[in-house]
């Protein structure tokens, strides 16, 4: 059989290939939480069941390979072609329910290292979206035809709506998404209190998910070459993008975050003095108390999912949350905000602000945490010299 005939090959060769890649950044990410003592959190669980879905699409796409696709048509039995279409039914909804996984675990990163109002409702609202979105596409994907089994059985009675047009609509839907995901996050990225070579770094680090753009894209330009008269063999381009086009999304929602991994492995291997600074560490680890930072939640994950802040630096320098959003007149508010906070964020680095007032002898008056007075009556018996606020950190392990 020439070699143009059968992209069998190809399909298995892609798919396999972009699979291991997504399989080791997972555990590469994993490997990074454990190097920096941290505990999984809801991000990294969902990029894992990702990962766990991604391999399930993978089995049925192996098996409509198996079953002759990338194969022309001609060269099929109709039990084959009958075959693979069922096939591609079960794996076109697993595929957008992978993407969704992907997604929310993109979102779920944001929401752990930025803690603004926007920035919030943006991901509360990008989130509704996709899951609304993705119960759409499968009832669409599902009842494409009516009967059902008309996809197969072209000869029924019955109507379908243009399967080609579906695929498009996903793809578009998909496409616009990720770029507003991807772009979410730059804006307060450009606000951190950082040098201009590591606002570039990050910058870089989020904006990975271009990669995902450009295969979804691409994916999106492949769609226009299938064709019912030869499903079997037009089929496995768009097939095999679509493998691409889920591992891509695992390995950027990863590629932050990997950072720490990839300085074990260098620390390991001995060889750092041969590698950039950005996969040079000072220490073995991170200890079990790490800086925190002013506008963001657990400055040792924003240190290591950002994965571009080198030297003596290891957590964020982020300007304050919003005015108001912490104020006292937002009342219940704030309350019902912080108790959500507590439930969605982990338990690292809780604050306690403690602040001494110092006498003209170089007593300090008082202690209270986020009292600031110096306790009652000593303002007026001590000439006040300064003021120092100490905020002290504890981890909850």
């Amino acid at each position: 059989m020439a070699e143009d005939q059968n992209l069998q090959q190809w399909a298995t060769a892609t798919t396999a290939a972009v699979t291991v890649l997504a399989f080791v950044c997972v555990c590469l990410r994993v490997l990074s939480r454990l190097e920096r003592k941290q505990k999984l959190w809801w991000d990294d669980w969902m990029i894992i069941f990702s990962m766990a879905w991604n391999l399930l699409v993978v089995g049925f796409i192996f098996a409509m390979i198996h079953t002759g696709m990338g194969i022309h048509a001609t060269q099929l039995s109709d039990t084959q072609i009958i075959l693979i279409a069922k096939y591609l039914v079960v794996a076109e909804i697993l595929y957008v329910f992978n993407l969704v996984w992907t997604k929310l675990s993109i979102l779920l990163m944001y929401y752990r290292i930025f803690h603004f109002p926007y920035f919030k409702k943006w991901a509360y609202a990008i989130g509704t979206f996709v899951i609304l979105w993705v119960i759409c596409i499968t009832f669409l994907f599902i009842f494409i035809c009516v009967p059902v089994q008309k996809l197969w059985y072209p000869s029924l009675p019955g109507h379908c709506i243009s399967q080609v047009g579906t695929w498009i609509a996903n793809a578009t839907s998909t496409i616009a998404t990720d770029l507003i995901i991807l772009f979410l996050p730059l804006p307060q990225v450009w606000k951190l209190q950082l040098r201009l070579s590591e606002k570039v770094a990050l910058t870089v680090a989020f904006g990975l998910g271009f990669f995902v753009i450009f295969a979804s894209a691409y994916r999106f330009t492949v769609l226009f070459s299938y064709t019912a008269l030869d499903s079997s063999y037009t089929l496995a381009p768009t097939v095999g993008w679509t493998a691409i086009e889920m591992s891509a999304g695992i390995v950027s929602a990863c590629l932050p975050t990997i950072r720490p991994a990839l300085q074990l492995c260098v620390r390991k291997l001995g060889i750092q003095r041969f590698m950039p600074a950005l996969l040079r560490s000072r220490s073995g680890g991170l200890s079990s108390k790490t800086h925190p930072s002013q506008g963001v939640g657990d400055a040792s994950v924003v240190d290591s999912t950002a994965g571009m802040i080198g030297g003596k630096r290891r957590s964020f320098y982020c300007l304050p949350d919003e005015e108001g959003d912490v104020g006292m007149g937002m009342g219940g508010m704030v309350g019902q905000q912080i108790r959500l906070d507590e439930v969605l964020r982990p338990k690292h680095d809780r604050g306690l602000t403690v602040t001494n007032i110092r006498g003209s002898r170089g007593v300090e008056l008082g202690g209270g945490g986020d009292r600031g007075d110096g306790g009652e009556g000593d303002g007026d018996e001590v000439p006040l010299h300064g003021i120092r606020v100490q905020k002290d950190f504890r981890q909850d392990c």
